[in-house]
């Protein structure tokens, strides 16, 4: 809601696994495009249980001229991201959260959620380029902090054990 009522805040984009019927951060989402602000969403709609939900959520959003992209073909995103860009005197700050929640109401109340909020300059290129691949626009060559399936994530799982092994054994 800061976000959206924000005026220096330009865009807010987010990944939507299952978003309710009643989603209180969809309809901000809605208030902040209507405010102006560049929203962009990945709606996922294979989400089991809300996919009637997301479907619906989607057509709103994207009367509302927000930007909605419905996943990556032949893949499932469970990504849990948002990044919000806010200008800040003369340059533009990336806010991210990377979570284990699905930004709904109903099931942050049922589960336990990790999350990493953080304004790391990489981690907001990470972001950037993660939501540019969900959206369409461009494929990486790599990532610089982020770990992302199915592309990147076995190859690098590889590399962090070996390093770890070959520390066991420099002891």
């Amino acid at each position: 809601q800061a976000a959206a009522d924000d005026p220096d805040v330009v865009a807010i984009k987010l990944t939507l696994y299952r978003t309710g019927g009643d989603s209180s951060i969809a309809r901000t989402l809605l208030q902040a495009a209507e405010r102006g602000k560049q929203v962009a969403v990945l709606i996922e709609v294979q989400a089991r249980f809300d996919e009637e939900n997301n479907i619906a959520w989607a057509k709103r959003f994207e009367d509302a001229g927000v930007h909605v992209s419905y996943g990556v073909t032949g893949l499932k995103t469970h990504a849990k991201t948002l990044m919000v860009v806010r200008r800040e005197g003369d340059f533009m700050r990336r806010y991210v959260h990377i979570g284990t929640g699905n930004y709904n109401a109903k099931t942050a109340r049922l589960y336990t959620d990790f999350g990493l909020l953080s304004a790391d300059p990489e981690l907001g290129a990470d972001l950037t380029d993660l939501f540019n691949v969900l959206t369409g626009f461009a494929q990486p060559a790599s990532y610089r902090q982020l770990i992302v399936a199915p592309r990147f994530m076995r190859e690098r799982f590889v590399q962090m054990i070996r390093r770890e092994s070959e520390h066991q054994q420099a002891g």
